[in-house]
């Protein structure tokens, strides 16, 4: 019975996961004069909108990187709000223009809603398991290519919690481990990058 319901479970999550809409995600700074971004990182989709919030007098805002084909931003140095859309697939950084030297860092990964994988650097990722998990999840994957891979993972919140790899890897099959025994129970989603291809996939800890 109760293999019967994991699966029914992971059916419904997939199925969940695959028909994702389009969201706002914001990022406050300056708090209390804290010299952060709040969070500091994001998973995101494209079509998703990201909104600064805070005093852009004391903290400009500028891209400092964004991928080939996106609009960079900023800098913005009035006003307390400012929106972004994000239409292009791959990592975008920015920072606060003063205070940058001190750690006024940020950056979200944008992926299709789904699965992305561009033509020039093709990874087949099989879904996670188990999920649920307890103690450990695997993530298998296949490249194409040799490529740098990076796996995140992120919480509910759009946070980044853990980076279990971030290396460069040979072309073929490869199996990565995550601890989730650091993780509360709860919603996930793992976030697997190489070059500039991006799987975006959900997972849950149950304990």
């Amino acid at each position: 019975m109760k293999g019967i319901f994991y699966n029914l479970f992971f059916t419904l999550l997939l199925i969940t996961a695959g028909s994702a809409r389009a969201v706002t995600h914001t990022i406050n700074f300056g708090v209390g004069g804290s010299l952060t971004y709040s969070p500091s990182s994001l998973a995101v989709n494209v079509g998703d909108v990201i909104t600064w919030s805070g005093d852009f007098g004391f903290h400009p805002l500028q891209s400092t990187s964004v991928p080939a084909g996106a609009a960079s931003f900023g800098p913005i140095t009035t006003g307390t709000s400012f929106s972004y859309t994000v239409t292009v697939v791959g990592t975008y950084r920015y920072q606060c223009n003063v205070h940058f030297r001190s750690g006024m860092t940020g950056s979200f990964s944008a992926a299709a809603s789904g699965v992305e994988i561009p033509q020039n650097n093709k990874m087949i990722m099989d879904p996670i398991y188990p999920n649920p998990a307890m103690d450990e999840a695997m993530v298998h994957f296949t490249l194409d290519n040799p490529a740098h891979v990076t796996l995140r993972i992120y919480n509910a919140m759009g946070a980044l919690v853990q980076t279990p790899t971030n290396e460069d890897m040979s072309a073929g099959f490869h199996m990565l481990m995550i601890d989730t025994k650091q993780l509360a129970s709860g919603s996930y989603q793992y976030v697997l990058q190489a070059g500039d291809a991006v799987l975006r996939r959900a997972m849950i800890v149950a304990k």
